[in-house]
């Protein structure tokens, strides 16, 4: 499902990015739009945002989205709307945003559901194995980031 644009555009829309920011970081973060942090030379001020609004268009039952059985999750072509999101233990921030996101997302008619793993496991069995539907993971970006260990095409290796 996630092939299709509306769908990360409305998972975009039902995430409260302020309320991860204030509630989980103390207020000490921003929104990200990119890989590159507001600031640098890289960084790109015009990448759209997609603000909080549960009751957009797409992030309710209507349209190309629906509660077709009643049970209160979101259908499309007959398939429940469904994922899971794993995380790595030890990692109390990823687990409370896993967990608002969750939570955001339920509101909605998505079900998440988290899965937290322990790390060699985690990168070895799921990350490595490109096994998972949705993950959040993190790195630290320098202020003149050479990114091309992480996003060149040849650095993307086969799947075990």
């Amino acid at each position: 499902m996630f092939a299709d644009r509306r769908v990360r555009q409305a998972l975009a829309y039902a995430v409260n990015k302020e309320e991860l920011i204030d509630g989980i970081l103390l207020g000490l973060g921003k929104e990200a739009t990119g890989p590159f942090k507001p600031g640098t030379w890289q960084y790109n001020a015009d990448v759209k945002r997609y603000p909080y609004d549960r009751r957009r268009p797409g992030n309710s039952s209507r349209g190309w989205l629906a509660d077709a059985d009643g049970d209160g999750t979101l259908d499309r072509n007959g398939q429940r709307f469904e994922f899971e999101l794993l995380v790595n233990q030890g990692n109390e921030v990823r687990a409370k945003t896993a967990e608002i996101v969750q939570r955001r997302l339920a509101e909605t008619g998505i079900s998440v559901k988290i899965r937290i793993i322990e790390w060699a496991a985690f990168i070895k069995e799921f990350i490595n194995k490109r096994r998972f539907d949705a993950v959040i993971l993190g790195w630290t970006v320098p202020m003149d980031p050479d990114l091309y260990d992480v996003w060149h095409s040849s650095k993307t290796g086969r799947a075990s």
